[in-house]
């Protein structure tokens, strides 16, 4: 690139100085700019000034230089069809009425005619307007009658009257002057009044005030700061709000959430995507009833979903009793496990995504799998339209076909009588299952409340008939049968893999533990300690002090496998003591016994609070004696005695308690039995024990409730 440049050069670029030689010639000799003189021609003596710019200058042509580089080498665009020329009053049409356009069509059809009349009869303008306006009231011409009928001023003529020679002579010269014909209309004044400011902070309110409700308030506040003002009348005040704009007029009567649902927006491009490049992912209550998988009791599930954006396609799908992020890990593993893995997952900022186990840089799922966790704008449902306009097509659709469909389009009566016929079948403890649907509603399900085990094949076979419907957001195809219709999400999953599409499978021996959670634990003494479970292994000795990995199956607490900081495998570290449960209690057990502490404690909040509803009696005034029957009773003398009995059951209670040491140490002994076995082989002969008092007691209460005694019984129902 040049280093000395020619005043004229320099102007010629466009860049950030003088526009002007002598301009720039002034700003150079001012700042001292060197320069060297060339040969040239013309110039004094044949010679030119070419000077040396500063850096912030040279910047600048660098810059230039550069983007008329990129401009050269761009490719030339592709041929595109011919625009027609359109003539200037088509190009203002946008902007006209339909009846300014058709007046315009009519006065241009009025010269015409004239024009031809002076082309043929070789007449001036003059003459040639006459004849028209003569012909057009004579018969046979009715078609300049009514060319001039619809071509006339409504401000002007009466109707049937013609214009006048020198109106037509105006319409030649309009033509000639702006090349359009088209009559002014009067255009309502968009100044805002002194007054719309105050009815707007009445009117956009979020309460949707009505008009008239929201102009009677406004006429107080107004009058009260100005007494004597002229108000403007509830007409004027409704001609007003017309000339707002739908989206301005609703301002303040809707938050910003609500008006997005009204406002323009962008429609995002998927074709050009790969599978794989970008999972969707989203929690949904499903909107009907089923069976609880542990107590058999009506519950509404969560369903996750997992869709892929290039091809709309449901990847991986879980069910489980409420959202969390062991859904979110099983809806994973089934999309990674059965379609690959993503490179991006697109998710709300929901607590199933936001959590440690997901997004911990060193344990997380995220990171292990390579793929990258993108969050929308909170309350921002439009921008994973995707995966919310699924949950309509799919689960809603899905959970109407039951009975239990609990949403708003079911009738309310047939709502009330499911809902009354499966609590009435609860409170009397009939078992819900296999109860036959109601006669008097259709179903496609035979029950009243579908299984687990059902409910997941209904949604597996829902899945499935999704993936292979036309979907209308996918290019047309011609089918084999010659229809044209949308390809479905498995067709186009098909060609985009026959077309080159990489997938990134998941290998078989990194299912396992792939989609294990883990968590950081310091090892001490050989042992890591998670979830209230010690876990031991020997070759943990030298790792004491050492923070390692700990992955962890969900459904399993026997055992962890211990991984160090790299991520290196160390060994599997085995249940080995338990300081609150005598067996080892799975993730899944303690997540359900903390769900059900809540709901307790919830129960325990309500009833306290109907308890606090209850009247307060209290006896606001007593006489000194009372007369029963004509017996007279002295209230202080009842009073007296009252305390001299409870002075002496007091006595009482200090003799008898002499006595109870021996019996409280015999009762202090007892204790339960030291082994698991012999604990429940107890129970089963104490439980049904009248009499019952003190430790005893308390234990054989509390004793079904721990997970010991559940353990064991299911290991005895499966022995």
């Amino acid at each position: 690139m040049k280093t000395h440049y020619a005043l004229s050069e320099l102007v010629g670029m466009g860049l950030d100085l003088p526009k002007s030689v002598q301009g720039l010639g002034y700003k150079a000799t001012k700042e001292n700019w060197p320069y060297i003189e060339t040969e040239c021609q013309g110039g004094k003596g044949g010679k030119r000034k070419e000077y040396a710019p500063p850096p912030e200058v040279m910047k600048q042509i660098q810059e230039k230089k550069v983007a008329d580089l990129l401009a050269a080498s761009a490719p030339a665009p592709l041929p595109a069809l011919a625009d027609p020329v359109l003539p200037a009053v088509v190009a203002e049409m946008p902007a006209t009425t339909e009846k300014q356009r058709l007046v315009d069509g009519a006065r241009q059809g009025v010269l015409k005619a004239v024009e031809d009349v002076m082309q043929q009869s070789g007449v001036k303008m003059e003459q040639a307007i006459q004849t028209v306006l003569t012909q057009a009231q004579m018969p046979g011409f009715e078609h300049l009658a009514r060319m001039f009928e619809l071509a006339r001023d409504e401000r002007g003529a009466s109707a049937g009257r013609l214009p006048t020679s020198r109106t037509v002579k105006r319409w030649f010269q309009r033509r000639e002057e702006t090349q359009s014909l088209v009559p002014k209309v009067k255009q309502a004044s968009q100044a805002m009044p002194a007054w719309a400011g105050l009815f707007l902070h009445f009117y956009q309110q979020p309460q949707k005030p009505s008009v008239q409700a929201a102009y009677e308030r406004f006429c107080m506040a107004h009058l009260a700061e100005e007494p004597l003002a002229k108000l403007p009348s509830v007409h004027q005040v409704r001609r007003f709000l017309d000339k707002l704009g739908n989206v301005s007029r609703q301002k303040g009567r809707m938050g910003s959430r609500e008006i997005k649902n009204i406002k323009p927006y962008v429609v995002r491009e998927f074709l050009h995507l790969a599978p794989t490049d970008i999972y969707t992912a989203d929690g949904h209550t499903f909107d009907a009833e089923v069976l609880h998988p542990d107590s058999g009791k009506p519950f509404r599930p969560e369903i996750t979903t997992i869709a892929d954006v290039a091809t709309r396609k449901i990847v991986g799908w879980s069910v489980d009793l409420a959202e969390s992020g062991m859904a979110v890990l099983m809806a994973l593993s089934h999309a990674c496990e059965s379609n690959g893995i993503g490179a991006v997952l697109y998710v709300d900022n929901g607590k199933g995504y936001k959590n440690a186990m997901m997004t911990d840089e060193a344990t997380g799922l995220m990171g292990r799998l390579g793929m990258t966790m993108m969050h929308s704008l909170p309350y921002s449902s439009q921008a994973r339209g995707v995966i919310e306009r699924l949950h309509q097509t799919v689960w809603v659709e899905a959970a109407k076909s039951l009975q239990s469909y609990m949403g708003k389009d079911m009738d309310a009566e047939a709502k009330q009588q499911v809902h009354k016929t499966s609590r009435a079948l609860v409170r009397q403890g009939v078992s819900l299952k296999g109860v036959p649907a109601l006669a008097n509603i259709q179903s496609l399900n035979p029950h009243l409340l579908p299984t687990w085990a059902e409910f997941e094949a209904f949604c597996n076979w829902h899945v499935e008939r999704y993936n292979n419907r036309p979907h209308r957001s996918l290019p047309k195809i011609l089918d084999v049968a010659g229809i044209k219709r949308h390809m479905t999400p498995n067709e186009m999953w098909a060609l985009k893999v026959e077309e080159g599409a990489e997938i990134v499978p998941l290998k078989p021996e990194d299912k396992h533990l792939l989609f294990m959670p883990q968590v950081l634990r310091t090892v001490r003494r050989g042992m890591v300690h998670f979830r209230n479970n010690q876990y031991y292994s020997a070759r943990l000795e030298e790792y004491h002090g050492d923070l390692v990995r700990v992955a962890y199956d969900i459904h399993c607490a026997e055992k962890v496998w211990i991984y160090d900081d790299c991520g290196r495998p160390v060994c599997t570290a085995e249940w080995n003591g338990n300081r609150v449960d005598y067996v080892p209690v799975s993730v899944v057990d303690q997540a359900k016994d903390k769900r059900v502490d809540a709901q307790l404690k919830l129960l325990g909040k309500r009833a306290d609070t109907l308890e606090s509803a209850r009247p307060v009696r209290a006896i606001t005034h007593q006489e000194s004696s009372l007369n029963i029957g004509g017996m007279v009773l002295n209230m202080a003398d009842l009073a007296q005695r009252g305390e001299e009995a409870l002075a002496a059951l007091q006595a009482g209670a200090e003799t008898e308690a002499a006595a109870l040491p021996a019996a409280e140490d015999a009762e202090a002994a007892w204790t339960p039995p030291a082994t698991p076995e012999e604990r429940l082989r107890l129970y089963e002969q104490m439980k049904d024990r009248p009499g019952l008092t003190g430790r005893a007691e308390v234990w054989v209460r509390r004793y079904p409730s721990s997970q010991e005694y559940r353990a064991l019984s299911r290991r005895a129902a499966g022995g």
